[in-house]
């Protein structure tokens, strides 16, 4: 029986689409269809094939995110499905070494996805990486806002596609690893959807501050997405939103988690809120990743660093970690297993855990107290200080 890893591309999408609706348990209509195929088309998709029968896939959609002043290629890992009588044969396992030595020699930086399990993996170098919080709040607990200068005004899609993309990529949210959002990206997620409602809100210039996409019915408003340049715009989407008290039972808001959270802005701030893990990710390419690290500014140092990456050779060694006055930062691989380094000056970390550490998802403290990183402590701690800090935030599903 043969069997091997394909490239795939919109002549499989029949298969591809059956595929990932059987193991997902999807409705297969024309429109599903339809909506699978621009992921597809915008996507380098493997499968993994017995004979000639696919049985195994995952799309790897190319993005890049915005980090702290720079950018990083990603890829988006998503569609990762198997016939249930393949399942636990190697498909999956072959296409994920195959995909991250690919990403890899192509100079992509990091990876994220979104898990059906977290155990399942870590094995591929994947961690937890995103948070989201979740409020729940009655329609008659909002708070009662005045009027700001300005108005709220309804919006179709093709008019707000733009002018929400401005506002989210300069919100300082967005600027710890979420992603720089292309045309089609919006018109795959946020356009793509009927129920999608827009209203924007304009200052007494006529300028644009504030977007709010959201859906509405009977039981529930929800707020899918919303941005704000100043507090006007803020209290004129609350006082928008508050203006459908009397057509919605609840308000329910699903939004990245940055460790703070907004229940004090509520007049009886008992709202029901639940912290959730959102998606993992890792880094693929660790020379690229160092390269363009937007390490802060300080003296010359340089640090070495053992890395444990099972699934990516590459990765996988003692580096010595340079970093300059101005924040420039270079990795160099030690041959073999660099006998020349001391344990003292070593740096210990699995990939996982150096993805935390440098994304800002984890303290160097907690990671170095709950045994996740190990070495000089007082190495450690100088590393921490050059390192960009706020948990990162993801709007996007893939």
């Amino acid at each position: 029986m043969e069997k091997k890893v394909r490239i795939m591309d919109e002549e499989n999408i029949d298969e591809m689409f059956d595929l990932a609706a059987y193991a997902f348990n999807a409705a297969t209509t024309e429109k599903r269809k339809e909506h699978f195929k621009k992921i597809v088309a915008h996507s380098l998709n493997y499968g993994y094939f017995s004979d000639d029968s696919l049985t195994s896939q995952i799309i790897s959609t190319p993005f890049n995110v915005a980090f702290h002043g720079t950018s990083y290629q990603m890829a988006g890992i998503g569609c990762v499905s198997s016939y249930p009588e393949y399942r636990g044969q190697g498909g999956i396992s072959t296409i994920m070494k195959q995909l991250l030595r690919e990403l890899a020699e192509n100079k992509v930086a990091l990876a994220y996805l979104a898990p059906f399990s977290y155990p399942f993996y870590r094995k591929y170098g994947f961690e937890q990486l995103f948070e989201q919080i979740h409020y729940t709040i009655n329609a008659t607990d909002w708070p009662n806002i005045k009027a700001s200068p300005g108005k709220m005004r309804r919006a179709k899609y093709k008019e707000a596609k733009e002018i929400c993309n401005r506002i989210y990529s300069s919100l300082p949210n967005n600027q710890r690893g979420a992603v720089i959002r292309e045309a089609w990206w919006l018109d795959y997620t946020i356009g793509s959807t009927e129920e999608n409602k827009f209203a924007l809100y304009e200052d007494e210039q006529g300028e644009v501050q504030g977007y709010l996409i959201y859906q509405s019915s009977a039981e529930r408003f929800v707020i899918k997405e919303w941005g704000f340049l100043n507090n006007h715009a803020f209290q004129s989407i609350m006082g928008f939103i508050g203006s459908h008290n009397g057509s919605s039972r609840e308000f329910y808001l699903e939004a990245g988690f940055d460790g703070e959270d907004l229940s004090y802005l509520m007049p009886s701030p008992l709202v029901e809120m639940k912290i959730t893990p959102y998606m993992m990710g890792r880094i693929v390419n660790l020379e690229c990743f160092i390269r363009k690290y937007p390490f802060k500014a300080g003296s010359r140092e340089v640090y070495y660093v053992k890395v444990e990456d099972e699934y990516a050779s590459w990765n996988d060694g003692i580096w010595t970690l340079s970093i300059d006055e101005i924040g420039q930062g270079s990795v160099k691989k030690h041959e073999a297993n660099a006998s020349a380094v001391s344990e003292e000056e070593l740096i210990v970390t699995t990939i996982q855990a150096m993805t935390q550490l440098f994304m800002g998802y984890r303290t160097a403290n907690a990671l170095s107290f709950y045994g996740k990183v190990a070495g000089n402590d007082k190495l450690l701690q100088a590393l921490d200080r050059r390192l960009v800090k706020g948990k990162p935030i993801l709007a996007d599903y893939f």
